[in-house]
Order: C-alpha cells, then sequence, then structure tokens
C-alpha cells in the first residue's frame, strides 16, 4: 500500500538549518518580500496592511489593483523562494535519510526547493511524480513550484503584459530548472513567471495550470490509494479542496502533526470530515521526523 507525507510551510520554516535563514511562515512573508525592495515595497500601503493582516486576503486585492498582472509578483516570490538552501542539520535532510528515496511519496505545499537540495546532498535525484522511480525521490508540488518554468523552445517572451487570461495566462509544457537555472530565470525574464500558484484563496495557477491540476491530482490518487498518510506543518485550509477533500475520504489512517494552537482546527476538520482515523499527534517539525518514519513502516 501507498504510503504519503504531506508538508506545509511549517516544515520549511521548522526545518532549523537553512540559508539564508528558514523560510518564513505566511504571517511574515509579505514583511520578507518588502525588504528586497523590489514590487512589493512599492505597493501602496492600504494595500501592504491587507497583506500583513492576511497574505491571502493581500493577493486577493493585488490581482484587483494590477488588473490580473501578476507576473512580476510571482516572478519576485519565486526568486526569493529559490534562495533557500539546507544545511548539514537541516531536517529535510534528517527526514529523508529516515525514509530513503523509496518508502513513500513526499508531497509540499511550499514553493522552495528545500527537499530537492536535501534529496541531492544525498545523492537522490527528484521526479515529480507519484509513480514507482527506482532511484529518485518520489515528490509531488500541488500549488507548483519556483523551479517549474514553461518550456517553449525557440519562443522569446519579453517586455509583454498578461492581464485577465482567463483560467491561464500561458499554458505550456514545464521543464522543472535546477536551483540556479532558477534563480537566472528569476533575474532574466521580465514577462514570464514559473507555475506556482497564487497565494490567494483557491490557489489559482496563471502559468501551465494542466501541469500543476497534474500534481494536485497525482496527489488525490496517492492518497486514495494510501495505507497511510502523515501531514507535519501544513495548516487545516477546507478552502484547498484539491488538498483536503481527499484527506477527507482517503480510508487511510491520517496523522496530523502540529502545535497545540492547530488541535482545534484539527478537531473541527476530522469531525465534519467524519474521519475516525484520523490523529493529531502534539509536535513541531523537527521533533515530528523519527516519528513520521516510524509511522511510514
Amino acid at each position: 500500500m501507498t504510503r504519503v507525507v504531506l508538508l506545509g510551510a511549517g516544515a520549511s520554516f521548522g526545518s532549523i538549518d537553512a540559508l539564508p535563514s528558514v523560510p518564513p511562515l505566511g504571517i511574515g512573508l509579505f514583511d520578507a518580500l518588502a525588504s528586497r525592495n523590489g514590487l512589493v515595497a512599492s505597493l501602496p500601503d492600504n494595500l501592504k496592511a491587507k497583506f500583513r493582516a492576511n497574505f491571502e486576503a493581500g493577493m486577493a486585492a493585488y490581482y484587483e489593483y494590477s488588473d490580473g498582472n501578476v507576473m512580476r509578483f510571482q516572478r519576485e516570490l519565486a526568486h526569493y523562494m529559490a534562495e533557500f538552501e539546507p544545511g548539514p542539520a537541516n531536517a529535510y535532510i534528517r527526514l529523508i535519510q529516515k525514509l530513503g528515496a523509496n518508502r513513500c511519496i513526499l508531497c509540499t505545499l511550499n514553493y522552495d526547493l528545500l527537499i530537492e537540495l536535501s534529496a541531492s546532498r544525498l545523492g537522490h535525484s527528484t521526479a515529480y511524480t507519484s509513480a514507482h522511480s527506482p532511484g529518485f525521490l518520489r515528490l509531488l508540488k500541488p500549488h507548483g513550484s519556483c523551479n517549474f518554468w514553461p518550456h517553449m523552445p525557440g519562443v522569446t517572451i519579453t517586455n509583454s503584459t498578461f492581464k485577465r487570461s482567463g483560467r491561464a495566462d500561458i499554458q505550456a509544457p514545464i521543464r522543472p530548472l535546477n536551483r540556479e537555472e532558477t534563480i537566472s530565470k528569476c533575474i532574466t525574464e521580465d514577462s514570464v513567471a514559473p507555475a506556482i500558484a497564487m497565494y490567494a484563496e483557491g490557489k489559482p495557477v496563471k502559468i501551465s495550470p494542466d501541469y500543476v491540476e497534474e500534481q494536485q491530482r497525482m496527489w488525490g490518487e496517492a492518497v486514495t490509494a494510501a495505507s497511510k498518510v502523515c501531514v507535519a506543518g501544513a495548516r487545516i485550509h477546507p478552502s484547498d479542496s484539491h488538498i483536503w477533500t481527499p484527506l477527507s475520504m482517503t480510508k487511510a489512517d491520517v496523522f496530523y502533526f502540529g502545535l497545540e494552537a492547530d488541535r482545534e482546527s484539527f478537531g473541527l476538520w476530522k469531525d465534519a470530515s467524519k474521519k475516525r482515523n484520523a490523529y493529531f499527534v502534539e509536535s513541531d517539525f523537527l521533533s515530528a521526523v523519527p516519528e513520521i518514519s516510524h509511522r511510514m513502516k
């Protein structure tokens, strides 16, 4: 039977050893972006206040403010996320060491590359698939990734603006890049961004939504087939139905690792899902690593 591990922002934040720091949680993300003196720093004060109060609400307001032109925002967000790399004591490295490359399917809601880089430090390449891939770490990213760039050989898009293009601004195949290529793209491109969901309600994807939706499909399929699922560092957000509906419906045992502040929302989700075999384990991500490994046996 399949075993699945879902990781959220709390996992990257709680991975402890990362350079130049650990990625911030959503509450600190806006100020981190603003400190880079790019587009975010130039936004009007009322919009900044919305972001600081609730990043998702701020992103929805920004979409209206920019008339749907989110490419630069997404590109600068991707650039920021691509800069993080794991140190030798990073908790993702410890998790992969304990799980190995083949025992489980990992899934992350984050845009950063800490898992991929951790796998590489241990000699594993990453495959963005749920299919058994000997020698590869299987990793799904249902909200996209800073390194998921549209692959359009022979096509150059520059000095262009995309506004309210419907479901997609660009629909093209995706070629995952390495960290250095990703950072270079973020710096040199002036019109295109990677396939990452907008950090807003519903997580809309404007670049290559077909590719990201396939990641979501594989996530749902893996959870449906799973015997055990561990969740760590992921805030329960039922409106992200592509994530939480499969978890509500799976027959698998679900082990949710969170802080005391997460206990109430977990209980509400468990009750609403009528899911009896879901269990709350109070733990931060670093402390949860050995327990996740034990549960995945």
